[in-house]
């Protein structure tokens, strides 16, 4: 079995330290290559995407950056997969189903897409209240260039 070469097992920027508070144990970044971020279906939910002034980046290693370095910044393929799920195909899923089993109660289309569409709000303002409870699992890693 061989295996794939264009295999990709993260997603990495280019990014500039701005600061450092080793203290703290963080790094500030900006992203020098953001605009790639326009055409992920996940970026409304990614913290690189999210903070194209300055990404807050946790690390043991912070007293190594200095302001000024060029980094490189990744974050794992799983992280995105559960990001676009999260933004796209559950929110999908809870349309549709919600919609079915309406229409098959009421028999009404309207009513239907009305629950359906305020099902997704429901579901994105759930996930709105608890990005800090999962804001650990959309964590990047930076490295030295």
């Amino acid at each position: 079995m061989t295996e794939r070469e264009d295999v990709i097992d993260h997603i990495s920027h280019r990014a500039v330290v701005t600061a450092v508070d080793a203290s703290a144990a963080k790094v500030s970044v900006s992203i020098i290559d953001a605009g790639e971020c326009d055409a992920c279906p996940a970026a409304r939910l990614c913290s690189a995407a999210n903070s194209r002034d300055s990404l807050t980046i946790t690390t043991q290693d912070a007293a190594s950056f200095r302001p000024g370095e060029n980094v490189e910044i990744r974050g794992t393929e799983q992280m995105h997969r559960k990001a676009i799920f999260l933004a796209t195909l559950f929110p999908c899923i809870i349309l549709v189903a919600v919609m079915a089993a309406v229409f098959i109660l009421t028999g009404s289309q309207g009513i239907a897409a009305v629950t359906g569409l305020a099902a997704m709000l429901l579901f994105f303002l759930i996930l709105f209240l608890c990005r800090n409870k999962i804001a650990h699992e959309f964590q990047f890693q930076i490295f030295h260039k």
